[in-house]
């Protein structure tokens, strides 16, 4: 795939004609993009959409772009004259982009109704789609991907990020015919960081104010790193694309290094984990005391446990160097890092020129992420969505959420509390009064929510 899509890119360059892409959302994995997309000939930035304008014009000089070959746009219209000139666009908001000749749009918002509103509107336009802001995927992607189909159009989420990662690993070992055990990606999370606030997870992460600031970093997303739900968020979107379900609620995360991998995730009649096998799961860097990280841990990185009923290919795995389990039934791959913003345009192209997505999700979804108190909430709180002071995400079977009336994560950014509800409990649909014109609400509703 790599070595044709090289080909077209090369076409593309040679014809002068590359393809145009637009960038909703300028923070540090926006800025990656567009520094990313500078290199390759074939690709060309040409809008860059953010309320702060600043963020912006960094995301375009990332992309090569020099002062005074830019226009700031408020409408449509001079934002298409703009592009048509030859200029790049700086606008607020991706609505300004909507007449626009853009072939990609990248969903780097962050903001789960923002970054639903910016790809649907996409996708309407007859956009291709990369979709970063995974917690929108999670939440409504389903609904996405299936509009995309009816507009003959990509949607996709971004190379680079765990979840494609994984989904590398997993479409590598299915097409061999090899067996998934477990697929996951690796997380460093210690025992008192589920209740973090966002206001202390930089400096808990080890960045000071000026790292912070430099790299322009939004602490409410670090903090879903920190108090573990944008794993349990990632796993959810793997769980859609691949229809791998988790083992239990929240899945089991154990703290394993590369070594115990293929030992730990296993059925538990071979001395595992897992009840069941085919299922998607996290593994812990950080060690069983809380507090040392683990020797050869894959906390930035992304693993899946296979095997074979072949005891030929079961062997050949052991003598070409995979990680096998003490009874030798069982291999891990993996991959120790991810290159989150780096590899993203490998989607951009990919959806452009080939027509095909990195992974999107199924037709309906195999799992949910499900809201939890992070503390007691009160009558008249806003809770404040993914990585705020007031809730955490753990995933769960699709079927669950509606059958126990759980209010799935996505919709808990603004949603007002109504009834009380204690800390580490998960919290009911009814127990709080969601935003009138959620759009991520309505795109759950259009595609018949589970």
């Amino acid at each position: 795939m790599l070595r044709l899509l090289l080909e077209r890119l090369e076409a593309r360059a040679a014809a002068c004609r590359p393809v145009t892409v637009a960038l909703a959302g300028a923070g540090r994995f926006g800025t990656s993009v567009a520094a990313q997309i500078a290199q390759i000939d074939g690709l060309r930035l040409a809008a860059v959409a953010d309320p702060n304008a600043g963020n912006g014009v960094e995301a375009l000089k990332a992309a090569g772009w020099a002062e005074g070959h830019w226009r700031r746009c408020e409408g449509a219209g001079e934002a298409h004259a703009a592009i048509e000139a030859g200029a790049a666009v700086l606008a607020p908001d991706a609505e300004v982009l909507e007449s626009t000749p853009i072939d990609v749009l990248v969903e780097a918002t962050g903001i789960p109704e923002v970054a639903a509103r910016n790809a649907w509107g996409g996708l309407r336009q007859g956009r291709h789609v990369v979709m970063v802001t995974v917690e929108a995927d999670v939440s409504c992607g389903w609904a996405l991907a299936r509009e995309a189909r009816r507009q003959g159009v990509v949607y996709t989420l971004a190379a680079g990020d765990q979840p494609v990662a994984i989904m590398e690993l997993f479409d590598w070992a299915r097409a061999l015919g090899l067996e998934i055990v477990a697929v996951g990606r690796g997380t460093r999370r210690y025992p008192a960081d589920r209740h973090g606030d966002p206001e202390r997870a930089l400096a808990r992460l080890g960045y000071d104010s000026e790292a912070a600031a430099r790299l322009r970093l939004n602490a409410q997303m670090y903090n879903s790193f920190r108090d573990g739900s944008k794993a349990q968020i990632e796993m959810c979107a793997v769980s859609n694309m691949t229809g791998l379900p988790p083992d239990r609620r929240g899945m089991h995360e154990p703290s394993v290094g590369l070594n115990g991998l293929s030992d730990l995730f296993a059925d538990v009649e071979a001395g595992g984990l897992l009840e069941s096998t085919g299922v998607v799961d996290l593994a812990n860097g950080v060690g069983a005391d809380g507090e040392s990280e683990l020797a050869e841990n894959i906390a930035d990185g992304v693993w899946a446990v296979v095997t074979s009923a072949d005891g030929h290919i079961r062997e050949d795995m052991r003598i070409h160097g995979t990680r096998v389990s003490s009874d030798e039934r069982r291999m891990a791959l993996f991959r120790e890092y991810h290159l989150c913003g780096i590899e993203t345009p490998l989607s951009i192209a990919q959806a452009a020129l080939l027509g095909s997505s990195s992974g999107m999700p199924q037709e309906a979804p195999t799992s949910e992420v499900l809201a939890y108190a992070k503390r007691d909430l009160r009558p008249g709180d806003r809770l404040d969505g993914s990585g705020g002071r007031l809730v955490y995400g753990l995933i769960d079977q699709a079927e669950v959420l509606a059958a126990e009336g759980i209010l799935p994560l996505g919709l808990s950014f603004g949603a007002r509390v109504r009834e009380a509800v204690a800390a580490d409990q998960p919290i009911p649909a009814g127990a709080v009064e969601v935003e009138v014109a959620s759009i991520v609400a309505r795109l759950r509703s259009m595609a018949g929510e589970r």
